[in-house]
């Protein structure tokens, strides 16, 4: 378990592979087992075929040569090539692979057309942390989107789960005691080239909890390193609010004159230099910053940002580094920081704040509300008697939860982390129960003052049926005690 750097579980699984038993009270229904075997197997059987493609494709073998790939390392890093979806499928065939198997493993968009939906594309397989091949993606030869192509989610292959590289990285992550994490496959392998060889990909994907609780596993030092681009400053801003009170040392690599590390690297420059120098999550988060730090009230509004944002560390100590942070980089005293961080924690915390600030929507405050409790989603969709007329921000949120908060940027995310803070912190249930009722009154009376005044204004050219409109939604408030 030391070696392999899992849990107990996952090492009597992969004990019970090994060995071809089943171990009681650990294994899957034995068809969930024979799926998954026949799927490995598969994957195995496609690697050789994509592996003696490339083979018979020069032309893309000097493709990869002229990205300062060499021969040997084309085993060494698994470059293949998917030139025929005929060609697979009838080598699956041969292998006596059935067509539903074939289906399940994802490779090709129509089985029955025996079209590979990688075809055309260099091959990159993904492994799990035992190696076994699970997955692929495929990279675009020249131009043409999309660049990459990754295989979809399947009975064997999670890619919430999945680190690109870490099968190699992982005992290099030990000994290094930390983790460097690209956004794509090339600069993982263009890294491990010049020896950073603890060097994994997310591979287009969002760093997740799955992954991690395998990161912890191996190390507790982060190094973020993501394109030199608008995308790759959002990602990275995204992957610091996931990894924010995790127990983990996060720094920064920022890359300079390039726009990727594959390209830092080509440059013949030294990487070890930006590990060395990489930065802090504040560092990084003050270096973007768009203010004009020349002037005052910019400089006071910039420094209040960053302060909401460490104010939402849960350790003091590292609160207290990033506040010294802050005071230097912005070149403001010390004790003004101080003093600027004490006044923010006591608004936050002052009554007037509990939830009748006037300046923020009650959709707002409710939006707030549920990214600190999704469980209450149901409670307040149900409470609400207009819901074609609350912001369409609330709309999105009662319907989709996950997909609306994943879509923020850091700043939004940190806002309504605040506002929560501001709203329930150190209150108890039922007062925190009282306050999120006052905001749905808020929301249902805002709903109604609109109504109210349209239906109104439709009384004298609707007559009759305007006034009953009208009538109708006077009961309707007077029954749920908002008007």
């Amino acid at each position: 378990m030391d070696i392999e750097n899992c849990e107990f579980r996952e090492a009597v699984q992969m004990l019970g592979s090994i060995t071809g038993r089943e171990v009681q009270g650990f294994s899957e229904n034995k068809e969930k087992i024979e799926i998954k075997k026949n799927l490995y197997s598969l994957y195995k059987d496609a690697t050789q075929y994509y592996k003696h493609a490339l083979s018979k494709n020069p032309e893309i073998k000097k493709y990869l040569f002229e990205r300062w790939i060499k021969e040997d390392e084309l085993q060494k890093f698994h470059f293949w090539y998917a030139d025929s979806g005929i060609g697979l499928y009838t080598y699956l065939k041969e292998k006596w692979y059935e067509d539903e198997i074939i289906g399940q493993s994802n490779i090709f968009l129509d089985v029955r057309a025996r079209k590979d939906k990688f075809i055309g594309r260099v091959i990159f397989p993904i492994q799990n942390l035992r190696g076994d091949f699970v997955a692929f993606a495929g990279r675009i030869v020249g131009q043409g989107e999309p660049k990459y192509l990754n295989s979809p989610a399947s009975d064997i292959y999670d890619k919430s789960a999945i680190l690109y590289g870490l099968y190699d990285a992982r005992q290099s992550i030990t000994k290094v005691d930390h983790i460097i994490i690209t956004e794509w496959y090339m600069d993982t392998i263009a890294l491990h080239k010049y020896g950073f060889f603890q060097t994994v990909a997310v591979s287009g994907t969002a760093l997740t909890e799955k992954h991690i609780t395998i990161i912890k596993r191996l190390t507790h030092k982060v190094y973020l390193c993501f394109d030199n681009d608008k995308a790759g400053e959002q990602a990275t801003r995204n992957s610091l609010e996931i990894l924010k009170n995790k127990g983990l040392e996060i720094r920064i690599i920022v890359l300079q004159w390039a726009k990727d590390p594959d390209e830092y690297l080509e440059q013949g420059k030294d990487f070890q230099t930006l590990i060395d120098t990489a930065l802090s999550p504040i560092a990084y988060l003050i270096q973007k910053n768009h203010y004009n730090l020349e002037s005052i009230d910019e400089k006071k509004k910039f420094i209040g940002e960053i302060l909401d944002i460490i104010r939402n560390y849960s350790d003091s100590i590292e609160q207290d580094m990033y506040i010294k942070e802050l005071s230097q980089i912005s070149k403001t005293p010390l004790h003004i920081i101080y003093e600027m961080f004490r006044q923010t924690k006591a608004q936050k915390k002052s009554p007037e704040n509990s939830g009748e600030n006037t300046n923020i929507s009650a959709e707002d405050k409710a939006i707030a509300y549920i990214y600190e409790k999704r469980d209450t989603i149901k409670e307040i969709s149900e409470s609400i008697i207009f819901p074609e007329w609350i912001s369409s921000s609330l709309k999105k949120v009662l319907q989709d939860s996950t997909w609306f908060f994943q879509k923020l940027n850091l700043e939004k995310k940190e806002r309504y982390k605040a506002l929560a803070f501001s709203l329930f912190s150190e209150k108890t249930e039922s007062e925190q129960q009282e306050i999120l009722q006052k905001i749905i009154l808020n929301i249902n009376r805002g709903s109604y003052k609109t109504l109210s005044e349209l239906y109104k204004k439709n009384i004298e050219s609707d007559g009759d049926l305007g006034l009953q409109k009208y009538t109708e939604l006077l009961q309707l408030a007077k029954k749920h005690k908002i008007k």
